[in-house]
């Protein structure tokens, strides 16, 4: 796992250097400041290195698919923005969000910008599959978007299925991942089932990151600050499969808890206790663990090389993350 996170911190290290060079033009100051601030704050880059270990998996090699690489996480920061606007957040990555250290005119602007951007990266990338490679980025971007949208619809709706929320999810989440590893692959020269596996490997791994995510938030040994979502009354699979399974006395209780105007730290541990009573802590986890088993099958698949391997230890720090 050292040697992992090693290469990992390299990758890192790799794509932030690519990042500093991506608006280094100066005028007007009210469009590349906010760019370049939203991209010198601190961030995994898991979705661009995910594009560079699927190209290298299939077969291809870091210097072809890095301009692509950059582009997903021009994408993936236009996506932030964007959230923090609609979500009113006031914090990112520990640092004022755009709209809030600028305003909002400034943050859309920065947005549409990092898309641009983006392409321009994308297209940089040297394939003679670049039109398929260009359709897949834009698909995946109309389906962020939907899946954007399914998540404001959910904000006025109390019942949801966990089909509906693991479809949202998809679309907002594993999409965005599903999008690099085809990518990834694309530029590698894969084809058929090889193409296939990344896309399903990833779409796995997207779905046990979101699920896994909304766990952290129940257990207090975990980065995140507990119960931030039931504060801010997410609708996330916790809540969607314990309405689904609460009997009618715990159900209104429930409900009586999220309609509350604001919601302290006695709430939250009613809450967590209909998240035992109902199965729902334990469904969770198992869903997390079964994602995570089904993407090995996946990647399983892939000829067997560091990046393939370096693809399955992904999985295990998913599986393991406490932030």
């Amino acid at each position: 796992m050292n040697d992992f996170k090693q290469r990992f911190a390299n990758y890192r290290n790799l794509i932030n250097q690519q990042l500093e060079k991506v608006a280094r033009k100066k005028l007007p100051v009210s469009f590349y400041e906010p760019v370049r601030y939203v991209l010198q704050t601190e961030g995994k880059r898991i979705r661009p290195i995910l594009l560079i270990l699927a190209c290298e998996a299939a077969g291809g090699h870091v210097e072809d698919c890095l301009d692509a690489a950059i582009a997903v996480e021009l994408l993936h920061n236009f996506t932030l923005v964007h959230d923090d606007i609609m979500d009113q957040d006031d914090l990112r990555r520990g640092k004022e969000t755009v709209h809030k250290k600028w305003d909002e005119a400034t943050a859309i602007l920065t947005g549409d910008g990092l898309v641009a951007l983006s392409y321009l990266h994308l297209l940089l990338t040297k394939s003679e599959r670049i039109q398929q490679i260009a359709r897949i980025f834009t698909e995946g971007i109309i389906d962020l978007c939907e899946g954007q949208a399914l998540d404001k619809e959910f904000e006025n709706q109390n019942h949801i299925s966990v089909e509906q929320y693991l479809e949202m999810i998809e679309k907002k989440t594993a999409r965005l991942l599903m999008l690099c590893t085809e990518i990834g692959g694309e530029i590698a020269g894969a084809r058929g089932e090889q193409i296939s596996d990344l896309r399903e490997y990833a779409r796995q791994l997207g779905l046990a990151f979101q699920i896994q995510d909304d766990v952290l938030d129940m257990e207090i040994t975990s980065g995140k600050t507990f119960g931030s979502d039931i504060r801010q009354k997410k609708k996330t699979l916790l809540y969607v499969h314990a309405l689904n399974n609460a009997d009618d006395k715990i159900k209104q209780k429930f409900l009586k808890i999220y309609q509350k105007k604001q919601i302290d730290s006695e709430d939250i541990q009613q809450v967590r206790s209909i998240f035992e009573s109902t199965g729902t802590l334990k469904f969770a986890h198992e869903e997390v663990k079964s994602r995570i088993l089904q993407a090995e099958r996946h990647v399983n698949n892939l000829p067997e090389n560091q990046a393939q391997r370096d693809l399955k230890q992904l999985l295990t720090y998913i599986l393991n993350r406490k932030s």
